[in-house]
């Protein structure tokens, strides 16, 4: 797909799809690739491979590398295929994102680098983004998750960020509608900022966000993009009821329980979300419950 079919693609519901590990602990492709074939189809705009979701940190290069080889065998055009390929260096980082490109990535998601958080001040993170799209054949997208990172990217920073050539996007996790609407002032006219909290979605799409990066995506795709598509279409009273059933799998699931428990909620909807790679625990079988009573409310009435 050209750069530019892609850019325009940047839009609607993506899911940052967990990654299933076998019984040895090793990530389990065929487990992977039946997941996605679940999902395509589904009326998504595509997927997330290495997100947090995926549980990104805890992957090997060489694990990101085959399950972007697996991914772009299932996800097709104009679906798009994202790929998380930010690491701490920038060196680093375009190393990894050019194998990314090769193995077919049609954008990249690109952390931002925290552990020096002290330096990782403006004038940095513009040469780290800089170089890094510079250097890479595919369009780039900030992936700012500040719970995670401890690193609070300010507005006007973003609004910097997005003036970057081949900078394209921002996927924007905190959560927080008043940050969100913030950047949205900041930043360029067309530059795509997608939420990375179903909490926040529609109000995140009436601020003017192009769309979200949503871990319930993995177990409730269609719900998902039945908000995305009433708030498209206007139909405003249908997209708050939407909005209403997504929160509990938020509340319930994705914030008390993290990725254990989209993966559980996984493994509940038919796909296999599996296990998590220690030092994350897998949730209870209590835990369990109470996500299977969240699917069952969210989900009560509806052909989905």
């Amino acid at each position: 797909m050209k750069r530019d079919q892609i850019i325009k693609n940047l839009k609607g519901v993506f899911a940052p799809v967990v990654t299933p590990f076998n019984r040895r602990g090793d990530v389990d492709e065929g487990y992977f690739r039946e997941n996605l074939s679940r999902l395509v189809g589904s009326g998504l705009s595509g997927i997330l491979v290495a997100g947090s979701t995926g549980e990104a940190p805890y992957l090997g290069e060489s694990e990101r590398l085959g399950l972007i080889e697996v991914a772009r065998q299932v996800v097709k055009a104009p679906e798009l295929l994202l790929v998380g390929t930010g690491l701490e260096s920038t060196d680093a980082t375009l190393r990894l994102s050019r194998e990314a490109v090769e193995r077919g990535a049609d954008a990249l998601l690109v952390l931002t680098p925290n552990y020096y958080k002290p330096r990782m001040d403006s004038d940095a993170l513009v040469a780290h983004y800089r170089a890094v799209a510079a250097g890479v054949a595919r369009p780039v997208l900030i992936y700012s998750i500040p719970q995670f990172t401890g690193l609070y990217v300010d507005p006007e920073t973003m609004g910097k960020l997005s003036r970057l050539r081949n900078v394209v996007g921002l996927k924007e996790s905190s959560g927080k509608l008043d940050f969100v609407r913030a950047v949205l002032r900041k930043v360029r006219p067309g530059f795509r900022v997608l939420v990375g909290s179903v909490s926040i979605f529609y109000d995140g799409l009436r601020a003017g966000g192009a769309g979200g990066v949503l871990g319930q995506a993995n177990f409730v795709p269609t719900l998902c993009v039945a908000l995305y598509e009433a708030f498209l279409h206007r139909r405003a009273k249908e997209a708050r009821e939407l909005q209403k059933r997504l929160l509990p799998l938020a509340q319930k699931i994705a914030v008390p329980y993290g990725v254990a428990g989209i993966k559980a909620a996984v493994d509940l909807s038919g796909s296999r979300g599996g296990t998590t790679r220690l030092p994350l625990l897998p949730t209870s079988a209590q835990a369990k419950k109470q996500i299977a009573a969240a699917l069952r409310e969210a989900c009560a009435g509806l052909d989905i």
